[in-house]
C-alpha cells in the first residue's frame, strides 16, 4: 500500500536526477510540447538497459512542473522534486518494488487504484497532478486495466508518466491512449566523449577515446555499463579473454567442450545473454556489409543482366545463416537454464552440433 512521503517518516530521500546527453533528444521534444501546450495527458517511453532511463521520467517531470518549464532555474518546484517531497507527485516503482520509495512486498492492483484515488485529489500550488509508473508493463493485467480506466477518463491537469521494458507487454488499448516519447540516436563519438569527461573527473590517469572505445564494445557501447567497466579492469580483462574464446569456437579453432568449461555454475544464463549480444552484434556487421556490396554491384550493373547474385558477406568463413542459427541455439540454452536439465552437457551437445553443422 502506499505510504506518505519520506519527510514525514524523518528519512531523506535524494534523487540526484542526472542531465544525460542520449536523453536530449527526447527532452527537445518534450520542451517543443510544452512551449506549444500540447503535453499530452500520457507519455509512454521505453526503459533501455543500462542507460539510467528512468531519469528521463524525472526530467519530464520537472519540465511540467517547473516554473519556467526549464527544470534548470532551481526553482522551489524542481529543489522538492529533487529531494523526493513535491505533493503532486505520484511514483509507482514497479522496476524496484516501491510505492513513494517505499519498499513493498509486490505492487498490484490495489497500488493502481490509490493512484487513481490521489489523483482525483485537489492538487497544490496551483499545478498538475502527475503519475509517474516505473516499469508500468511489469504490472499484472487485472492492474492495467485499473490504469486503463482512468487513462480513458483523465482527471482534469493531471499527467501519466509511463515507462515499460517490454511495451508488447503493454495492453494495446493502453497503448492506443499514451503517446510515446522516442529515443533519439546517440552517436558513439558523442558517447566516448562522455565516457572520457567522466573518467577524466575519476581517475588520475584519464583514458583515450581509443582505449575508451575498445572497452565500450565490449558493453555494446551502453552508456552506464561501459562506465562501470572502464572503471573496472580486472572485469575488462575478464570479458576480453571471454569475447575472444567465443570468436575462437565461431571460427572453430577452440572445441564446444573447451568453451562450454569456462561457463560458471549458476550463471550460464547470464552468460549465454553476453554471448547472444557478441552473435547479435556479428549479424548486424555482416548483414550492413552485404547490403553495401548488394548496393555497389548493383550500380555496376545498372545497364547490365542481374543474373550473377551477390554473396552475402561472411565473417572467417562464417555465414549469416550460420549465425543466426547459432543465436536460436543460444537463445534455446537460455531458456534450458530455468529447467532441471543438465546445462552443461545441454551446452557441449548444442554447442558441437552448431560446430558440426557449420563446417559442413
Amino acid at each position: 500500500m502506499p505510504r506518505t512521503k519520506p519527510k514525514e517518516t524523518n528519512e531523506s530521500v535524494s534523487l540526484n536526477i542526472q542531465h544525460y546527453p542520449w536523453q536530449k533528444a527526447a527532452l527537445a521534444h518534450v520542451d517543443a510540447q510544452l512551449a506549444d501546450n500540447r503535453q499530452p495527458h500520457a507519455t509512454l517511453f521505453r526503459l533501455r538497459k543500462d542507460y539510467d532511463d528512468t531519469m528521463l521520467g524525472w526530467q519530464v517531470i520537472k519540465r511540467i512542473l517547473c516554473d519556467s518549464h526549464r527544470a534548470d532555474d532551481d526553482c522551489k518546484h524542481c529543489r522538492m522534486i529533487d529531494d523526493a517531497l513535491h505533493p503532486n507527485v505520484l511514483f509507482l516503482d514497479v522496476v524496484n518494488t516501491s510505492v513513494d520509495f517505499a519498499p513493498v512486498k509486490k505492487i498490484g492492483i490495489d497500488d493502481v487504484r490509490q493512484i487513481e484515488q490521489k489523483m482525483w485529489q485537489t492538487s497544490m500550488f496551483d499545478k498538475p497532478k502527475i503519475a509517474y509508473i516505473n516499469g508500468m508493463d511489469l504490472l499484472s493485467t487485472p492492474a492495467q486495466n485499473a490504469l486503463l480506466k482512468t487513462l480513458e477518463e483523465p482527471p482534469k491537469n493531471t499527467f501519466f508518466i509511463l515507462s515499460v521494458t517490454d511495451v508488447s507487454h503493454v495492453l494495446p488499448t493502453i497503448m492506443s491512449r499514451v503517446q510515446r516519447l522516442h529515443h533519439g540516436k546517440f552517436s558513439q563519438e558523442r558517447l566516448l566523449h562522455w565516457l572520457q569527461h567522466q573518467l577524466s573527473q575519476q581517475l588520475h590517469q584519464p583514458m583515450t577515446e581509443a582505449e575508451i572505445a575498445k572497452v565500450a564494445k565490449l558493453a555494446d557501447d551502453a552508456p552506464m555499463r561501459s562506465l562501470a567497466l572502464l572503471q573496472s579492469p580486472d572485469l575488462v580483462q575478464q570479458l576480453s579473454r571471454e569475447k575472444a574464446q567465443f570468436a575462437d569456437f565461431i571460427t572453430g579453432k577452440n572445441s564446444a567442450q573447451n568453451l562450454a568449461a569456462t561457463f560458471e555454475k549458476g550463471q550460464e544464463s547470464v552468460q549465454l545473454a553476453r554471448y547472444c549480444r557478441y552473435t547479435e552484434n556479428m549479424i548486424h556487421f555482416l548483414f550492413t556489409k552485404s547490403v553495401e556490396r548488394h548496393a555497389e554491384a548493383n550500380d555496376k550493373m545498372a545497364n547490365k543482366t542481374r543474373e550473377n547474385s551477390v554473396q552475402y558477406a561472411t565473417w572467417k568463413g562464417v555465414s549469416l545463416r550460420a549465425l543466426y542459427r547459432l543465436h536460436d541455439t543460444l537463445m534455446e540454452l537460455r531458456r534450458l537454464t530455468d529447467t532441471n536439465v543438465n546445462v552443461h552437457l545441454q551446452l557441449t551437445t548444442s554447442l558441437t552440433d552448431w560446430q558440426y553443422e557449420r563446417s559442413r
